[in-house]
């Protein structure tokens, strides 16, 4: 019960700073601009099957965006860091009442997770029927590769809390989006070195996506909105070494590993915030 309630605190605080409506507003534009920009795509190709074509690849690079959005939503929803909390004298207030500092900050977890699982659903399921009402193009697995981008959006929070208990508001959001950068170069260098058959690149790329695995995640979205009947035609139209398209699935193993480190991280960050001096 106390969870919840920093839960639902944390949620109120960001409606109440406006970050809701906002994000909300620019995300509906967002959307609607992607509906537009189909609907001109089917009024200048000569065929359904270009149209849907050109659709699929606009709808990968707008899901990209999201990637990356859904990160940024993960490091400000959940407010101010404990540290920044602790030097400003707030969290002495909420923690010298009968409360546990597991519950403070599994209850911002919990709060920011379901902003992050709202905005993702609301994200996935507005691009795909943007571009599937307008060219009649829907991807193989919607559902699938909105969990993903969930799992993706976790990983980023669990990382913001983990440096919020010892980092200020600014580091502490930085740093996981650091961490987002490093693991798309190092699915970068592993896709070049797949394409190029050279071992010490996909090696390198390999333990980058266990130190962060956004960008693995990332992949499996990826593979998820492709077509059902992804072959060697499409195959050949992208072309190798492409780093935002992924024609075989997210290994099973990679999906419990990014668990494992989502509850981890947290876990870690917990251990963290119960060790300080508040």
């Amino acid at each position: 019960m106390a969870a919840w309630t920093f839960a639902r605190l944390t949620m109120r605080e960001a409606a109440r700073s406006r970050f809701l409506p906002i994000t909300l507003t620019l995300a509906l534009l967002y959307i609607g601009l992607i509906a537009w920009g189909c609907h001109l795509i089917l009024d200048h190709t000569p065929s359904i099957a270009a149209a849907q074509a050109s659709a699929f690849g606009m709808e990968i690079f707008a899901f990209y965006m999201v990637s990356f959005v859904i990160a940024l939503l993960a490091v400000f929803v959940t407010g101010a860091s404990t540290h920044h909390d602790g030097e400003s004298g707030l969290l002495q207030a909420m923690l010298a009442r009968p409360v546990r500092r597991f519950d403070v900050l599994f209850g911002r977890w919990l709060g920011a997770s379901l902003l992050v699982a709202f905005y993702v659903i609301l994200l996935t399921g507005g691009l795909v029927l943007a571009v599937g009402l307008s060219v009649g193009y829907y991807p193989s697995r919607p559902v699938e590769a909105a969990a993903l981008l969930l799992l993706q959006g976790l990983a980023i929070l669990s990382l913001r809390l983990l440096f919020g208990t010892f980092l200020g508001n600014m580091a502490s959001g930085i740093l996981p989006l650091m961490l987002y950068g490093l693991a798309w170069m190092g699915g970068l260098v592993e896709t070049v070195g797949q394409a190029l058959s050279v071992q010490a690149m996909v090696t390198a790329g390999i333990v980058t996506s266990l130190l962060i695995p956004t960008d693995e995640l990332w992949r499996g979205v990826a593979y998820f909105l492709a077509p059902e009947t992804a072959s060697a035609l499409l195959t050949q139209a992208l072309g190798r070494g492409n780093p935002f398209i992924s024609l075989t699935p997210i290994a099973a193993p990679m999906v419990a590993w990014s668990c494992f480190y989502v509850v981890a991280t947290f876990l870690v960050a917990a251990w963290s915030f119960a060790r300080r001096d508040v």
